[in-house]
């Protein structure tokens, strides 16, 4: 009976870590909607993404605080993007090009260390340093998480859904419940043969 009830609590354990490591995203803004509250000033949806001016592009994303390190911009840009900046909140203003990140035409996961810069909450998120006239910044997806891991690359195609995030955490808990579930009956239908 010691046996099987480390069994059971080892599972349990490893199935909660495991769902609070990857339940650690909340998104801000994702397929042009705010789903924490939030709304676009500069720019417009379209397409599920805001899309706006290279020189001002501005999203509110709600006052929502900021409880991860990371902010995840899933962004692209046209025209020449070599002085692209985020600014957070009027916080802090992110220089793309000292974070060595150069935007391009396909989409890319900017990640920006918003906890490190002491920025407490995410309201106003502005997209400049580019030329209005020439450039546009599309940005499909802004999320926080406890990652640094960028989900997507620049060399990636438009798709976001194909890379899993930190957040995806549906379908390992439902893994890791049916682990369990098999693991108890395993269990019991040993035992049972045990005793026999």
């Amino acid at each position: 009976m010691k046996k099987f009830l480390a069994v059971i609590t080892a599972l349990i354990l490893v199935a909660a870590m495991s769902v609070s490591v990857f339940a650690a995203t909340t998104e801000l803004l994702k397929d042009g909607t705010f789903p924490n509250g939030g709304f676009v000033n500069a720019g417009e949806v379209v397409n599920g993404t805001v899309q706006g001016p290279g020189n001002w592009t501005q999203i509110n994303c709600g006052d929502y605080p900021v409880d991860a390190p990371y902010l995840h911009v899933i962004v692209k840009a046209t025209g020449n993007t070599a002085n692209a900046q985020i600014a957070v909140s009027d916080t802090y203003t992110f220089k793309l090009a000292d974070l060595g990140i150069t935007l391009t035409e396909e989409y890319q996961d900017v990640v920006l260390p918003v906890q490190e810069k002491d920025i407490p909450m995410v309201s106003w998120v502005n997209f400049m340093g580019l030329d209005g006239g020439s450039s546009v910044y599309t940005v499909k997806e802004v999320f926080l998480s406890d990652s640094a891991a960028p989900t997507i690359s620049a060399a990636s195609s438009g798709s976001t859904q194909a890379t899993p995030k930190t957040g995806s955490s549906d379908t390992m808990a439902i893994v890791l419940g049916i682990m369990m579930i098999a693991s108890l009956i395993a269990t019991v239908a040993f035992k049972k043969k045990a005793r026999a």
